[in-house]
């Protein structure tokens, strides 16, 4: 079945520095959209809505960190399915012990998550890392095994250095914007159908950048 890759949308962090004063927790390493990312989130949704009902996804795998959260959640929505949430595919672990919310939380502030979904790799058996490559080699293995484990289709919902990692597994290894959307089919081996579109979003060249 096929797989799909995006990164989430643009972060706070990056237009507001001041922004952990204003956010209400103390996670310096889990800013939230802006209001950009919330509209390439939603702009991402309606493509995705409309790939929806040519074939159905099955499945939403999200880091749990709030932007990729978010971003996944106005998928969630707009295709009525739970997401699951995947530490295995989480951000570069510079920062660590990471300070993302386990899914019973995540559940409490946004709703739509799939609390009877098991990590393959949960925040026990992660460590911290110091390069993309440490990163995208535990994203790769983690979706990987999620594709054979789960049926139907696939999003993933990660960032910079895990969706190197998820695009190498299913066929090129290079980075992606935000909201951008990547489609990786399987007739034998893994090939790339699209990648790295932004047709839907309004905002290219933010996601480019």
């Amino acid at each position: 079945s096929d797989v799909f890759l995006t990164r989430h949308g643009a972060r706070i962090d990056k237009e507001d520095r001041h922004w952990l004063s204003k956010a209400g927790h103390h996670r310096r390493d889990d800013p939230q959209l802006s209001a950009a990312g919330h509209l390439g989130a939603a702009e991402l949704a309606a493509k995705c809505h409309q790939l929806h009902q040519e074939r159905p996804f099955a499945h939403i795998v999200s880091s749990p960190f709030v932007r990729c959260v978010e971003t996944a959640l106005a998928v969630a929505k707009s295709l009525e399915l739970p997401i699951k949430v995947e530490p295995g595919i989480c951000e570069i672990l510079t920062v660590y012990p990471p300070g993302f919310l386990d899914a019973e939380d995540l559940q409490k502030d946004f709703g739509s998550i799939d609390l009877s979904y098991q990590p393959f790799l949960p925040r026990s058996q992660l460590h911290g890392e110091n390069s993309d490559f440490q990163a995208a080699q535990r994203a790769a293995k983690t979706a990987k095994a999620l594709r054979e484990k789960l049926p139907g289709r696939i999003l993933f919902v990660g960032h910079g250095a895990s969706c190197l990692g998820i695009a190498g597994a299913f066929g090129r290894e290079d980075y992606v914007g935000y909201t951008s959307l990547s489609h990786f089919v399987y007739d034998g081996t893994w090939r790339v159908k699209t990648f790295n579109a932004v047709e839907h979003l309004s905002d290219k060249e933010t996601s480019l950048a």
